[in-house]
């Protein structure tokens, strides 16, 4: 367990959902806050740390000093970027059970249009192996 995590606030495990297939399973915990932890296996406790409200606390934090520079005219309220993380961290399990990948392999980028944020783009990082593996082609030496 990370220092972040032991810092981390508790939440109540909402959904516990199974992604990947036979040997790359991860189980996605989904939390009263709406973000998930990801975990290699299903957790039997009612509570887990969430590192993503603490991160999210320190952006705040960040942003505030910004905000306070430049105002923003538009502002996404908690359920919405509830939804927003819960739709980004989906992408990204979609994606890695997709190709086979660790879910840190995959990096999904959402920017602002209009005041709205959306995907854009997702870089995934593969290793040779992970590209051999994809392409069926063996390791020529």
């Amino acid at each position: 367990m990370t220092t972040e995590h032991r810092r981390a606030p508790r939440r109540d495990v909402v959904e516990i959902r199974r992604v990947g297939g036979w040997g790359a399973v991860t189980y996605h915990h989904v939390l009263s806050c709406g973000h998930i932890e990801q975990r290699p296996r299903a957790t039997t406790a009612t509570k887990l740390a969430c590192v993503w409200c603490l991160r999210a606390e320190k952006v705040e934090s960040t942003m505030a000093s910004l905000a306070i520079a430049q105002p923003r005219n538009t502002f996404i309220d908690d359920d919405e970027l509830a939804s927003i993380e819960t739709e980004t961290q989906m992408m990204k399990a979609s994606l890695s059970a997709h190709f086979g990948i660790p879910i840190d392999a995959v990096d999904v980028v959402m920017t602002d249009d209009a005041g709205n944020l959306r995907m854009r783009y997702a870089t995934i990082f593969l290793t040779e192996r992970d590209v051999r593996r994809i392409t069926g082609q063996q390791h020529g030496g």
